[in-house]
């Protein structure tokens, strides 16, 4: 397993019986968050010198340079490409990188020495051999960062990385100009474009990933893919092969992290102590080869094993930073790489969960517009049944209004008198008919108008004994009346209370709905407009998750490559520095030997 979804077998059974099995692969596609040109045609001196055949870039010093603002130190380091020089600071070094994988969020871009921590930085404040070899592993990591943006396909082209090593441009100006400046802080609602060296895809990425086929059936629980801390089963129909590259990328970043660099750095370590140990005890031995004068074969020969064990401290220490350099280096890049590789999945991830998402919104819409519907049909055909039933009320009430007309232009029987009959002081009913005052009688004369009063009359005129309307009694006589007139803050409390009562009232109006028939048409049309947008949305990202799992597949295969090579080139080294120690020991002991062997017994 790699993280490829091929191996190489696979691929050289795969290719043309015409094409022989070392040729280079197919150049493949990346995607960037904003628009870059075309690589594949340099666009500057820096872009044509980086893609000549034997140009390689070098970090030739690290100076220390005081801060004159704040009175601090800072390293710069001199980059050499041709007869060109650069100084970059490290933070230059990591703000490159980031810009880069915003630019391109599908490629593995290659990783920087680590920074230290504040644990490390002060326990090396004081020690500055420590600093000094912390500087030199930067120079050596920071230049195979370099070389390895300049021998990639797409990365090599971008014009950024171009004006990084180009000389008296200032970064920090150019980290606020377009097109830093234009990128999207979110690369998953950014629109992606093809950025390729070719019009072709490689082999194992030109088949498209589609989020709405079907996937196999995943791994039990108990299986091998649990536990290895991948991503959450959010996704229904995950793709197979990124599962495999997750749990593949999380095993391969255990294996690297866990045994193999603790067993590596202890092996140094202990090197190093067996070094330190062997610089003792050959000058214990040159020491005890001057009390032996008396007799010149035996100090002749302990000198000389003095001299092999000093041979083997110097062979041992050669060793030791052949060690740190090519295998120890590599490995800590190597973790770094498992973790940029597993940034990338996750960001694949994320867009198909985002397709995932829109799909759901988009069958939630068609749902309510389908109960919107529905709710609209029922509700026309209750509203066509009352008209019908008004119709028929309507006729029915017309015959009866007939009907009752009719009636009324008969004559009336009168209907009898009831007895009138009154009752007494006594409290006694009496047949005799209660007694018609003058004023009740038709011919009355007209009567004055109780509410009206006369204006001539002052507060204090007397009040007509026939009208009980004419005036109100006093204040002392009416226990009603008002003590005193109405303050100005009770009739501003009144006025408020009124103002609260009508914003209270208008927004239960606006909360009631006044024409439910009228809110479900503008429910439904504005549900109609939202799925057409998420029918575009959708087919958008569907096409973006296609265009990125290609993109991710691609750089992968062209990953799993560069490892190999990579972890070749490791074991080379880690086997040619152990037949250099060897070698090295072998001839001082040897030579040994032949002196121990010519003490006369």
């Amino acid at each position: 397993m790699s993280f490829s979804d091929a191996d190489d077998s696979t691929l050289a059974q795969d290719m043309p019986s015409d094409v022989p099995a070392h040729a280079e692969p197919e150049p493949y596609t990346a995607f960037t968050t904003i628009p870059r040109a075309a690589p594949g045609t340099p666009c500057c001196s820096i872009s044509t010198l980086l893609h000549h055949q034997h140009t390689t870039l070098f970090v030739t010093s690290a100076t220390k340079v005081a801060d004159g603002l704040t009175a601090s130190a800072f390293v710069t380091y001199t980059i050499k490409i041709g007869d060109n020089e650069v100084k970059r600071r490290y933070s230059e070094f990591e703000s490159l990188r980031k810009v880069l994988c915003r630019i391109y969020p599908t490629l593995i871009v290659p990783p920087i020495p680590e920074k230290h921590t504040i644990s490390n930085y002060a326990n090396i404040q004081n020690k500055s051999k420590e600093d000094a070899v912390m500087v030199e592993k930067r120079k050596r990591m920071l230049q195979k960062f370099l070389n390895r943006l300049a021998k990639h396909e797409i990365l090599s082209y971008e014009h950024v990385f171009h004006r990084f090593l180009e000389p008296g441009v200032s970064w920090s100006e150019l980290m606020h100009c377009p097109p830093i400046s234009t990128l999207p802080k979110n690369p998953l609602h950014a629109t992606l474009t093809a950025s390729s060296s070719s019009a072709s895809l490689t082999r194992s990425a030109s088949v498209p990933v589609s989020p709405t086929t079907p996937s196999q059936p995943q791994s039990a629980p108990g299986s091998q893919a649990s536990g290895q801390g991948v991503a959450p089963p959010l996704l229904r129909q995950p793709d197979p092969r990124f599962i495999d590259s997750e749990v593949f990328t999380q095993k391969f970043s255990n294996q690297l992290s866990g045994s193999m660099d603790r067993s590596q750095k202890k092996v140094v370590r202990k090197l190093g102590e067996i070094a330190s140990d062997n610089s003792e005890l050959g000058a214990t031995l040159n020491g005890f080869s001057l009390s032996e004068s008396g007799s010149p074969p035996l100090a002749n020969a302990i000198e000389t094993v003095g001299q092999a064990i000093d041979s083997s401290f110097i062979a041992t220490t050669a060793l030791m930073q052949a060690l740190e350099i090519n295998v120890n280096e590599p490995l800590q890049e190597y973790i770094q790489y498992s973790n940029i590789i597993k940034t990338i999945l996750k960001f694949r991830h994320q867009k198909h969960i985002q397709s995932e998402n829109t799909a759901d919104q988009l069958e939630s819409k068609r749902s309510s517009l389908d109960n919107l519907e529905r709710m609209e049909t029922e509700a026309k055909r209750i509203e066509d049944a009352l008209k019908r039933e008004r119709t028929n009320t309507s006729g029915s009430t017309t015959s009866v209004t007939s009907a009752g007309a009719a009636r009324k232009d008969k004559p009336q029987p009168e209907t009898p008198v009831d007895d009138q009959h009154s009752v007494s002081e006594e409290g006694a009913f009496t047949n005799e008919p209660e007694p018609i005052s003058p004023s009740e009688s038709t011919e009355a004369p007209e009567l004055p108008n109780p509410y009206a009063r006369d204006a001539s009359e002052g507060s204090n005129a007397t009040a007509d004994p026939t009208n009980p309307y004419a005036q109100l009694p006093t204040q002392s006589n009416n226990p009603y009346a008002h003590t005193q007139a109405p303050s100005s803050t009770a009739v501003k409390r009144r006025s408020t209370r009124l103002n609260v009562f009508s914003a209270l009232s208008h927004t239960i109006h606006g909360i009631i709905d006044v024409d439910p028939e009228a809110t479900r048409r503008n429910n439904i049309g504005k549900t109609r407009d939202a799925i057409v947008q998420l029918e575009e949305q959708l087919e958008t990202t569907n096409a973006d998750l296609d265009n990125i799992s290609r993109a991710v597949q691609g750089d992968l295969d062209r990953f799993q490559r560069q490892k190999i090579k990579d972890l070749r080139d490791v074991l080379l080294e880690y086997a040619k520095a152990h037949q250099k120690w060897c070698q090295k020991n072998l001839g001082s002991w040897q030579e040994a030997q032949a002196v121990v062997k010519e003490i006369p017994v």
